[in-house]
């Protein structure tokens, strides 16, 4: 596929490449108003290269689509951040498939937890601390960088939405074992899934179609339990605050960035005020004067600075 129309002046190109959904976003130099696009999942890690390569490619379309309404200009440059980027597959893949629709546009491909970086700061320098389907801490300062987490969720992501999820799951489990107490958790899960009994627990979460997402989407059912003062439910949270805690400590450590700044994004981290509180209070502890407050951009236009940043040559 060529999309010639879309190669036809003044605007960058920003992608964040999830494992769950993907995002593009046009920024325009004449001022207009960005445009926004969504799409299915990016990560070759946890899709075959054949369906990441065909949402890339529907991304694309959509977005040549919303350039043409706009009377069509020039793609100037190219920025993604793509999930699953420590897989040595994972940026040649990319750099091939959007080089080929795109030849001889700048174009400038990084981990997923960079393009979130830029965006949390609209900077090169500081900290982003990621909980959304998994979860990962990423840091830049005076040139070095360095990333705790996002090593996918079978062994990491803690704190993650995934990571919750199944510990919703575990603890309805366990409740209806009677190896803990009665949980509130039951009942919403049952509520939100038809799931009542430990054979359909367990048929669930080991169907060959249960993706990690289907999974991650109990997160949020840990928030009403939590205000009604469940056991289980503030266990899970405090539990994920306490892996969110590691993995920011590990790069605050490295980077030697004592007060940050760490911004913060991310479905969990946005949406699950008892993470957020426990988190914060083990900063509070951990690190005294942090400073801590809520990305002030998303990953997609973080890849749009990253696109500038190819377009001029390596410098945002």
């Amino acid at each position: 596929m060529r999309l010639t129309a879309i190669d036809a002046q003044g605007y960058y190109i920003g992608i964040d490449g999830g494992g769950t959904r993907s995002t593009l976003l046009i920024d325009f130099e004449d001022g207009g108003a960005p445009i926004c696009v969504q799409g299915g999942p990016l990560n070759i890690c946890s899709v075959p290269q054949q369906e990441a390569g065909a949402s890339l490619e529907k991304l694309f379309r959509q977005a040549a689509d919303a350039v043409r309404a706009r009377g069509g200009q020039r793609c100037k440059g190219i920025g993604a951040g793509v999930a699953g980027a420590a897989d040595p597959r994972t940026i040649p893949f990319f750099r091939e498939s959007i080089g080929r629709i795109f030849p001889g546009i700048p174009l400038t491909v990084e981990t997923d937890a960079a393009a979130a970086l830029y965006g949390a700061h609209l900077d090169r320098e500081g900290i982003v601390l990621v909980s959304g389907t998994g979860s990962s801490c990423f840091g830049g300062k005076g040139g070095r960088f360095h990333l705790a987490g996002g090593g996918g969720h079978i062994i990491d992501d803690g704190g993650s939405g995934y990571a919750i999820g199944r510990d919703i799951l575990s603890a309805v489990l366990k409740a209806l074992d009677k190896r803990i107490p009665p949980t509130l958790l039951s009942e919403a899960v049952q509520k939100q899934y038809g799931i009542a009994s430990r054979g359909d627990i367990i048929a669930f979460v080991y169907d060959p179609h249960t993706r990690k997402d289907a999974i991650a989407a109990c997160a949020p059912l840990i928030t009403a339990a939590c205000q009604a003062g469940d056991q289980a439910a503030l266990e899970i949270a405090r539990n994920a605050a306490e892996h969110l805690f590691e993995i920011a400590s590990a790069v605050v450590t490295v980077l030697e960035l004592p007060q940050g700044p760490i911004a913060y994004t991310g479905s969990v981290l946005k949406k699950e005020p008892y993470v957020r509180k426990f988190l914060k209070e083990k900063l509070d502890t951990g690190w005294g004067n942090m400073v801590y407050y809520e990305a002030k951009a998303d990953a997609a236009a973080g890849a749009v600075l990253m696109a500038r940043w190819a377009a001029a040559g390596g410098s945002l």
